[in-house]
């Protein structure tokens, strides 16, 4: 009895020790190296309290496999040879291993003894299981809104050090992009010129097939793909064909009545489009098809409605979208009154005066005739009621007809210097007589007849001297004046 409880020991204690110098399963392995992770790496096993490392020697996908369920990390896609994630260091613990890829762990596998082999550290041997596919990256270049017809590169990478998989491109929503089969664990997509269509959200995702198996990765984050057509700032000018244009600090003077043109143009390769002229309330005046990468804006005929200021647009419209360039410097159009006025006005204003000058003129002829010819019968009235009063009423009788004649005689002679004469003052008495001459009714009516007479044809003769005048004065300032307007109307009518 008690050799069968020693027996039951010893088995105890072998097992102990065999088991225990054995790596445990799940503890006993580790994937480590250059660009390792939890699940892809250069192969360590754990004996004896040291870490060593696994030669490639028949290693292959049913090892890898092996590994791969041993860390939880699902299906194998690469077993790779030659030290893929950096040589280890230590002892080179397993050698040809041959697993038939049903075994729970690597120790289960048919090797050489342990510690024994033929191999250095640059045969080390690595796994990358499935479960080491983690989330792409992708970056785009250049990033932001770009040109129509410009390129860009779309650049997809994964941490896993995998190369015989496949990148694709996705736009989302849509179908594949692209495809690539890269030779490091990153491929750069380039799209040239690019067109509207290329328009929207692009994303990466990594495939692997293995054994007819196909593995993909997380689909990446997505970058934005957005076309801009950036047109240049266009060209304002303005001129005018009649030289209606004078350049000022206030801005352009265009002058009333003329023609002026703006001109508006644009160096750009989208030549079909067309350019807007802006008023200064940001109000579209005209729009005109581009020719030639330019337009023209007539205004035949400058008013002063026309003033303000006015600046232009150029516009493109590309697959059902419009794009604007920036707007132009304004240029302000200040009209002012036509140059042919100021002649024609001071022609008028001038022949006004003249005109009033000669009525003035005239009236003051007729004034002063008319003083003239009353005058002397005035005076040759006032004489003879002076001589008459003067006459004393004893001596009448006898010198009446002395008187008469005298009078008469005297009043034809003083009418007659008076009249030639001109002058105003108070003719002297009458000499040559000691009493004062009484003049009867009768001399003093016929007095009056001949003087009445005589001014009548004065003023018949003035009237006749004003006329001349007037038709001499008045008839070479009317026709000049006259053709001086005509021209200038038939300047105006021409323009």
């Amino acid at each position: 009895m008690k050799s069968i409880q020693q027996r039951h020991l010893c088995l105890t204690l072998v097992c102990f020790f065999l088991i225990s110098s054995l790596p445990a399963a799940g503890s006993s392995i580790r994937l480590t190296g250059s660009g390792s992770t939890h699940c892809s790496g250069r192969v360590e096993i754990l004996h004896s309290g040291y870490w060593g490392t696994v030669c490639d020697d028949k290693w292959d996908l049913s090892e890898a496999d092996v590994v791969c369920r041993q860390l939880n990390c699902g299906t194998a896609l690469s077993a790779p040879h030659e030290a893929f994630f950096g040589e280890g260091t230590g002892q080179i613990l397993l050698d040809e291993v041959d697993c038939s890829g049903r075994e729970t762990s690597l120790i289960e596998c048919l090797a050489r003894e342990m510690g024994r082999h033929d191999c250095n550290h640059n045969e080390d041997a690595g796994v990358i299981c499935s479960e080491s596919l983690t989330k792409p990256t992708i970056s785009m270049n250049p990033v932001g809104e770009l040109n129509l017809d410009q390129s860009v590169n779309i650049t997809c990478s994964i941490s896993t050090r995998i190369y015989d998989g496949t990148f694709y491109l996705r736009k989302i929503p849509g179908h594949s992009k692209m495809t690539e089969r890269p030779n490091t664990n990153s491929v750069t997509f380039n799209i040239h010129r690019m067109s509207f269509d290329d328009e929207g959200l692009y994303a990466c995702q990594f495939k692997k097939s293995v054994s007819g198996q196909v593995f993909r990765s997380p689909r990446s984050d997505t970058v934005s793909l957005s076309i801009a057509v950036r047109l240049q700032q266009p060209s304002i000018s303005l001129t005018s064909p009649n030289r209606g244009l004078v350049w000022s600090p206030e801005g352009a003077e265009v002058t009333r009545g003329y023609r002026f043109i703006f001109i508006c143009s644009i160096n750009s390769s989208y030549s079909e489009g067309q350019f807007f002229l802006i008023s200064s309330d940001s109000t579209i005046v005209a729009t005109k098809p581009a020719i030639n990468h330019s337009a023209s804006f007539d205004f035949p005929v400058a008013e002063y409605k026309h003033q303000g200021n006015y600046s232009c647009v150029y516009e493109v419209e590309l697959s059902t979208r419009r794009f604007n360039s920036t707007e132009t410097g304004a240029i302000r159009v200040v009209i002012k009154l036509p140059l042919y006025n100021v002649p024609l006005v001071s022609s008028v204003t001038a022949g006004i005066l003249l005109l009033l000058f000669v009525v003035l003129l005239v009236i003051c002829l007729l004034c002063k005739r008319g003083r003239k010819a009353k005058q002397p019968g005035t005076l040759v009235q006032t004489q003879l009621a002076a001589r008459v009063g003067s006459c004393h009423e004893d001596d009448r009788e006898d010198y009446v007809n002395v008187c008469s004649v005298d009078t008469e005689k005297n009043l034809k002679e003083e009418t007659v210097r008076v009249e030639e004469e001109n002058i105003y003052e108070e003719p002297e008495r009458y000499k040559g007589h000691d009493c004062d001459e009484v003049a009867p009714d009768s001399i003093l009516r016929k007095t009056n007849e001949v003087f009445f007479r005589q001014e009548r044809e004065e003023r018949q003769e003035e009237t006749s001297e004003v006329e001349d005048y007037y038709d001499s004065v008045i008839q070479p300032f009317n026709e000049p004046t006259l053709d001086i307007y005509e021209k200038q109307e038939d300047i105006y009518l021409d323009l």
